[in-house]
């Protein structure tokens, strides 16, 4: 969409709540997303696929200790993050790995007005070669080679760059809420230790325990196969689809151009993710395709992953590129309060605007909504140019699920946005804004 038109549009979306703050922090959002480095992402990748020297990163090897300790240094580079190495030991594993540590390291950027609230991107950065059969696998894991380039360097990569931008005083950023940026150790399983997710379920278990606010938690994990199309897979468990939600819409709002999967997401639970819902805390994976090993309509499934054939040369770096930039100013958008994500994250409240359905439709489809207390609700639809098609509700509605028929007879096909403003009677504001295509 041609930039002047999208901010005509959201000029019109704003002008009800803090549009000159908002529509700012869009502005400086937006600008962002063109610092991605696609030679970082590149430079990055073949770092880790040859950390140390050693062309292997699976746990309790020097490459994965190589690996850790580049992770370690590169986000020691960028001012303004509060760098750290958490250690944690699998109490189960065979000796002398049972006593050897492992790390996670987190990067934080402290959030200006409420720092002890955060959202988290994360990566693993151990890797496997357990599909080159079983046998080759358990006598050959500690000295194999497994590059390991999309899984899970590729995510790595991105949390690195994102990282880099968000960190740079120049670029002006700063969230009233913290974004925390972590690479957790030992995602995988091994055949020196027991199970997978020990990293991610060390930290969540600790969290947990501190009670600490996390927003939500997003798990990139191989985001870089596909020769054939610009696509990521959203899983989820149903209480976190709201993070797909705003990463869909913050997809369209800054044009990043990636196909993603719509609502229902699959539910799965082979990676970083699931063992924060463990802990009760909201959380998505990012995946080239849910599940890799098998075909969608835009992917084919990845014979290299847990190979040794897992290397940079396989990798689709536009993808990469595009998924880095689709958190990056997602994770902005979630530490500065754009748009819903403000109430989302200010309050516990359960407003919602849901994708409308079908989508594309013709000529008609409902559009959702969730109130969680008495409000006065004002539901708009938009052409492409910001003018006014449609008051669809305006007035006070009871707490509740909501759903209104919009007809776009008369109107030609093309991209049309609706947006939802409440006002609730406890004071609790909500505002948000979806697209949806009119396909005649």
């Amino acid at each position: 969409m041609n930039r002047k038109i999208l901010t005509a549009l959201l000029l019109v979306f704003f002008a009800a709540t803090e549009s000159s703050a908002q529509l700012a922090l869009f502005e400086k959002i937006d600008a962002l997303k063109d610092s991605v480095s696609t030679m970082n992402l590149h430079n990055h990748i073949v770092n880790l696929s040859f950390a140390g020297g050693h062309e292997s990163r699976v746990n309790f090897t020097p490459g994965n200790d190589s690996g850790a300790a580049y992770i370690l240094r590169e986000f020691s580079k960028f001012p303004g993050l509060q760098v750290s190495a958490d250690t944690f030991y699998i109490t189960g594993a065979s000796s002398p790995y049972n006593m050897k540590p492992l790390v996670n390291i987190i990067a934080t950027l402290p959030g200006r007005s409420n720092p002890d609230k955060y959202f988290i991107i994360g990566a693993h950065h151990d890797c496997s070669a357990s599909r080159m059969g079983s046998t080759i696998w358990q006598n050959q894991w500690s000295t194999i080679k497994a590059p390991g380039a999309d899984d899970n360097a590729t995510g790595i990569a991105a949390i690195l760059e994102i990282a880099r931008i968000l960190s740079d005083s120049s670029n002006g950023f700063q969230g009233e809420y913290s974004i925390r940026l972590i690479a957790f150790a030992a995602e995988e399983s091994g055949p020196a230790y027991p199970s997978s997710h020990h990293g991610s379920r060390d930290y969540a278990a600790r969290a947990r325990a501190r009670n600490e606010q996390i927003i939500g938690m997003v798990s990139l994990d191989m985001i870089g196969y596909n020769d054939f199309h610009l696509y990521n897979a959203f899983v989820s468990n149903g209480f976190s689809d709201w993070i797909a939600d705003k990463y869909r819409e913050a997809n369209d709002l800054f044009e990043i151009g990636l196909i993603t999967n719509n609502a229902p997401y699959p539910y799965a639970v082979y990676s970083d993710h699931d063992v924060f819902w463990a802990q009760g805390y909201n959380a998505i994976l990012m995946i080239e395709n849910a599940p890799p090993w098998n075909n969608s309509f835009y992917y084919q499934a990845n014979p290299f992953y847990h190979t040794s054939g897992d290397s940079t040369g396989t990798l689709n770096f536009e993808l990469v590129r595009k998924v880095t930039q689709l958190n990056l100013v997602s994770a902005a958008s979630f530490a500065g309060a754009l748009t819903g994500v403000k109430s989302t994250i200010d309050t516990d409240t359960k407003f919602d605007l849901v994708q409308n359905y079908p989508n594309p439709f013709n000529p008609e489809t409902v559009i959702s909504y969730r109130l969680d207390e008495k409000s006065f609700v004002s539901l708009n639809i938009y052409d492409a140019l910001g003018r006014l098609v449609s008051a669809l509700e305006s007035g006070e509605k009871n707490p509740g699920e909501h759903s209104v028929t919009f007809n776009g007879v008369g109107l030609s096909s093309g991209v049309y946005f609706y947006s939802l403003q409440a006002q609730g009677e406890n004071g609790n504001t909500f505002s948000s804004v979806r697209k949806m295509t009119l396909l005649k």
